[in-house]
């Protein structure tokens, strides 16, 4: 099961963070639709990045992306990148660099 990633986006110089779902946000219409999980994603300037806790993590976008089957972290990260730049996945174009899953 899918849990969160980080990569690099190299054409875009930003960071990509998606998390998996806990399931709190699928509203019952959502399920009547067949839905069955979603991520949240955000992006990042590295300058943005919070490493000691001490600057505020400001995203420059996010959102959440639904699904009808359950999130691999391939298909978390080639829905999420087509959510946040509006292109199909470049697999060359992204470097991942965390990836947890159980």
């Amino acid at each position: 099961m899918f849990n969160a990633s980080l990569s690099w986006i190299k054409s875009k110089q930003v960071f990509l963070k998606i998390q998996a779902g806990t399931g709190d946000n699928l509203q019952q219409e959502d399920i009547q639709k067949g839905f069955v999980d979603y991520c949240l994603w955000s992006t990042f300037k590295p300058e943005n990045i919070d490493i000691d806790g001490e600057l505020d993590m400001e995203c420059l976008d996010g959102g959440m992306v639904l699904s009808k089957e359950y999130f691999t972290p391939k298909t978390a990260l080639e829905s999420c990148y087509y959510e946040a730049f509006s292109q199909n996945h470049n697999e060359g174009d992204v470097v991942i660099l965390i990836e947890e899953s159980s």
